[in-house]
């Protein structure tokens, strides 16, 4: 018996030694997972986060038998359920679901409640989605290059919309601007409703937009998309280029909803969670739910989210700085 508890000590010292709690070891050697499960959503309910953290809740329930509640925590933009997620223990019962503005929010604010390079683990990319230049079909502009011919004949006089300051839409409007040397004045909306309505009703003369708002709206003849960013054409809008295609470079990336937890999760849960998750989102009657969004499911490993933020963070920050975008 005191051999056993000289044994017990010494291997609590090692893990301390370490840097790893008795709690996270334990949890690392039990069996995964053996209690409710928590997803924070930083938004309100009844939006697509809300709804996609539900969808992958029932779905793991299903897989490993155990609860998954949605825990909405708006507020501050997004930022205040990611702050709580990074003061939560990281053990895996734990998470947040998000969106990709949290990765180069660092570029525009001066001072965030949380350090998203410190402190949390990625855990799984879960859909991505592009969005793309459009112009009202009267416009008097067929092409991207017709397009910016016409503002440059027409110097501050053409709006472009995007759906909130800081937005992907935002960062790619000033990347066109100062790309094309042309001079479209930036009109934050609300979201992409009242956007597109202003758009259909000649109120502003460009808009940047998700596929999943744009491909019906085409479909029916009432814009022309110009060109769509990503490195590939968007399954939904195959007939519309892309900004690299027609010669644009920085349009690359896209934006996705991701999943992570809090910074200094043991390895083999971690990767239970990214398989559990990536399943969910990958599985048949999920990723035609995505689709229909305009949404390509991906449900990545911990690694390819990880390169994935870091390529987006660098070349979101050399756009805003560029632009010179700042929020605060």
């Amino acid at each position: 018996m005191k051999k056993w508890c000289a044994f017990w000590s010494a291997g609590l010292l090692a893990l301390t030694l370490m840097g790893l709690s008795p709690t996270v070891w334990a949890q690392t050697a039990a069996s995964f997972p053996n209690k409710t499960l928590r997803i924070i959503v930083p938004y309100t309910p009844g939006g697509t986060t809300d709804v996609m953290a539900r969808s992958i809740g029932q779905k793991l329930t299903e897989y490993w038998g155990q609860a998954v509640v949605v825990d909405n925590r708006p507020g501050a933009g997004g930022w205040l359920g990611l702050s709580a997620l990074a003061k939560m223990p990281p053990d895996g019962y734990n998470l947040v679901l998000t969106i990709s503005n949290a990765i180069y929010a660092k570029s525009l604010y001066s001072k965030l409640p949380f350090d998203i390079d410190t402190e949390f683990d990625p855990v799984s990319m879960l859909t991505r989605s592009t969005i793309g230049l459009a112009v009202p079909v009267s416009f008097p502009a067929n092409t991207l290059e017709e397009f910016i011919a016409y503002a440059h004949k027409n110097p501050g006089k053409l709006g472009y919309g995007s759906f909130g300051q800081g937005t992907t839409a935002h960062i790619f409007g000033e990347s066109l601007n100062l790309a094309a040397k042309i001079d479209l004045v930036h009109a934050a909306y609300k979201g992409a409703a009242p956007l597109m309505q202003d758009l259909l009703g000649g109120q502003i003369q460009s808009a940047w937009l998700d596929a999943a708002t744009l491909a019906p709206m085409l479909q029916a003849g009432k814009i022309k998309v110009l060109a769509m960013t990503g490195t590939q054409r968007t399954s939904s809008l195959p007939t519309v280029p892309t900004f690299l295609e027609l010669g644009f470079k920085g349009f690359e990336p896209v934006g996705f909803f991701l999943v992570l937890a809090p910074a200094g999760m043991p390895k083999d849960v971690l990767a239970k969670l990214s398989a559990g998750i990536g399943r969910a989102i990958k599985s048949p009657d999920m990723s035609a739910k995505w689709r229909e969004l305009g949404l390509e499911a991906v449900g990545s490993t911990s690694e390819e989210l990880g390169a994935e933020m870091k390529v987006l963070a660098n070349t979101m920050d050399k756009a805003i700085k560029a632009g010179k975008i700042k929020l605060d």
